[in-house]
């Protein structure tokens, strides 16, 4: 039976949406000192609204005639003569990555910041002043793997075009400028990385070599930083963001993070997960590997986890040194209920569906004109986002079955996949590059074969099974019908999911 909501549920729902998970995403690296064979591991989870479907995609390298353009959705900038292989997780509604790898064995994954440039920008445009709008994060994180041998050369793009074009505009589909974040990142390859964190146009980086770091949705660089924007503290002084005679060094997070009310629990979320991340790393040094980032991106040790229901996909990147072939583990959806496979920029293709999106496709649209995508059983991504929803109906009896299984599978792949870059590396070494690329193409596809697999045998199970609703949510699930404003005749539904009241908002 269908229900009014009227005026007061709307505000009920508006409390339970403001009340609800904010913006969360980490990224995490461990330097080769550190880590158990000599590599370095770039981890990600990208946190998403949850119908933003996150496909995987993989790009070859090209070359491009004189005056090419690259349409960003929302503007146009010139592309350069070549550019390199990547290999990325692509919400569906954008051209760049959350997170992603190229051919050269660089890394980047990115968070979203909130900074004092930003509040002002976003003053302007609601009083219609501008400003012009810029790239995404997501948009930066594409262009510096298109465009970076090195992860220095990564950073360098990055802040170019930053400068330039600055990054104001939503980086959430349905929304319009007003869902605008800064942004920071980790940029990484097989001997360095960089901490880059941004406010407007203006940047600060700080190099790491050794040992392991962490950033979350937060600036954090502080003073600690190597390079920055020319003006970086006169800019700050100018507007009256930073004391000159009041200290002793700038502090980049003290000027540039924004002090606008209601921010302080966005910015304690972010440093709890952020400790949360940089301990569980300390305590593996020496000894870290893909597993245990995959165990970072699944950690719930904390309040908020790392692992939460809004992450909408995960990697681990492993950069070797020298001539060795990077993998990419890439986990779509909630990886606590997920299943991480190994693909490879050096192949040529990808399985068809790892790149679908759902019923809006994957196409690149200004954000306010990208409808929520919807599920599609085409779409690797949208079997996982599935699957944990059905988790979610029952957490504590599904989640540790659904964990048995896919460990079992992630198992299999990590035991196979020595042998498979082995005979990759040697025919690559031989000089037939279509050859190692054949080898692991095969590899990625006899994965996702399996994966699908065991997730579509996984949601027939649960398909199957009634949920007992606790008797204190029982007067409250149902579908309701909205009465009001731009809700008028909208349905909303109330289920119980993580052992609380959740809402479908549309």
């Amino acid at each position: 039976m269908k229900q009014t909501l009227s005026m007061l549920g709307a505000l009920a729902c508006g409390l339970l949406i403001t009340a609800g998970p904010l913006p969360a995403c980490d990224t995490w690296v461990a330097m080769s000192d550190v880590t158990a064979d000599g590599t370095v591991l770039l981890g990600k989870n990208s946190d998403r609204p949850p119908f933003d479907c996150q496909p995987l995609v993989l790009h070859p390298a090209a070359e491009w005639p004189p005056g090419s353009k690259i349409d960003l959705g929302r503007l146009t900038i010139a592309q350069v003569p070549v550019t390199y292989a990547t290999l990325g997780s692509s919400p569906y509604w954008c051209r760049g990555y959350e997170e992603g790898l190229n051919e050269c064995g660089v890394a980047i994954g990115n968070e979203g910041v909130w900074t004092r440039p930003l509040m002002k920008a976003m003053e302007a445009y609601a009083a219609g002043q501008g400003p012009q709008l810029g790239p995404t994060g997501m948009d930066l994180v594409r262009l510096g793997l298109e465009r970076g041998r090195t992860a220095r050369e990564a950073l360098d793009v990055m802040v170019a075009l930053l400068e330039k074009h600055g990054q104001f505009g939503s980086g959430v589909p349905g929304a319009d400028a007003l869902g605008s974040y800064d942004n920071s990142y980790i940029i990484a390859d097989a001997s360095e990385a960089y901490i880059l964190e941004t406010a407007g146009h203006r940047w600060a980086a700080r190099r790491i070599e050794s040992g392991s770091a962490s950033i979350s949705n937060r600036l954090s660089i502080g003073s600690r930083f190597d390079m920055a924007s020319a003006d970086l503290a006169d800019h700050a002084a100018a507007q009256g963001w930073w004391d000159e005679s009041g200290a002793a060094e700038f502090d980049f997070q003290k000027a540039y993070a924004s002090d606008a009310p209601g921010l302080e629990e966005r910015d304690r979320r972010a440093r709890v997960r952020q400790e949360r991340s940089c301990s569980l790393l300390l305590d593996a040094h020496g000894g870290i590997s893909a597993g245990t980032m995959k165990a970072v991106a699944r950690d719930q040790g904390s309040d908020p986890s790392i692992d939460l229901d809004q992450t909408a996909s995960s990697c681990v990147a492993v950069l070797p040194a020298g001539e060795g072939i990077p993998v990419l583990w890439w986990c779509a959806a909630r990886p606590s209920n997920g299943c991480f496979i190994p693909c490879f920029v050096h192949g040529s293709s990808l399985p068809g569906t790892l790149s679908r999106a759902g019923t809006f496709g994957k196409r690149v649209v200004p954000p306010s004109r990208a409808e929520p995508d919807g599920f599609s059983e085409d779409s690797y991504w949208w079997l996982f986002r599935d699957l944990t929803d059905m988790v979610n109906a029952d957490r504590p009896a599904r989640q540790p079955e659904v964990r048995a299984e896919f460990d079992a599978l992630e198992a299999e792949f990590e035991s196979g996949l020595r042998g498979v870059l082995d005979e990759a590396s040697a025919l690559k070494g031989a000089g037939d590059y279509a050859g190692a690329s054949a080898v692991l193409d095969a590899y990625t596809a006899s994965c996702v074969q399996a994966a699908v697999s065991k997730v579509n045998e996984l949601r027939e199970r649960y398909r199957g099974q009634t949920v007992e609703i606790p008797s204190r949510f029982r007067p409250y699930v149902g579908t309701y019908v909205g009465n009001f404003g731009p809700f008028q005749d909208t349905e909303f539904v109330v289920k119980v999911q993580n052992e609380r009241l959740a809402v479908d908002v549309p």
